[in-house]
């Protein structure tokens, strides 16, 4: 049995270029969970950065923990890292943080792990796509007139 997490699609905000959104969640049951967020933007390609954490305060009593065995944006995966050492609060962190995942269209992030106990993860998805210039959109028109022009004259 697995304790899974999906949320309905997640609409980014900002834009034109720049999209933004927090996720995150908690378990606490003790098993292994898949936890599936789909995020929408405009779709345009780009590229997504940010990261997910669990923070754990080792010197709390019961001391919970989340486990991440895999992530990935789109099939692409993520480097996953668990109980580095936090040294100013004497805790650890578990999670990813990721630069430059190539994207398009709708955003497909999977998070799998397990919990010992009561614990939750937060998170911040940010997508930068690249905005054609006006002049592109005129140089686009125009190179299609001037082919539609040329069919034309070919027909004649």
């Amino acid at each position: 049995m697995a304790n899974n997490y999906a949320p309905a699609v997640i609409a980014m905000t900002g834009g034109p270029s720049v999209w933004t959104t927090p996720f995150g969640t908690s378990h606490s049951d003790g098993l292994p969970f898949v936890d599936t967020y789909t995020f929408s933007y405009s779709g345009l390609p780009g590229s997504a950065q940010g990261y997910f954490a669990n923070i754990t305060n080792v010197s709390a009593s019961p001391t919970s923990v989340l486990n991440f065995s895999w992530a990935d944006i789109n099939g692409v995966p993520l480097t996953v890292y668990n109980g580095v050492p936090i040294p100013f609060i004497g805790g650890t962190a578990s999670g990813s943080v990721f630069f430059s995942v190539p994207v398009s269209g709708l955003v497909k992030l999977t998070i799998i792990g397990t919990d010992t106990g009561t614990a939750s993860y937060a998170g911040t998805l940010d997508i930068t796509s690249a905005v054609p210039e006006p002049a592109t959109y005129g140089m686009l028109l125009g190179g299609l007139a001037l082919m539609g022009w040329m069919a034309r004259r070919r027909k004649s």
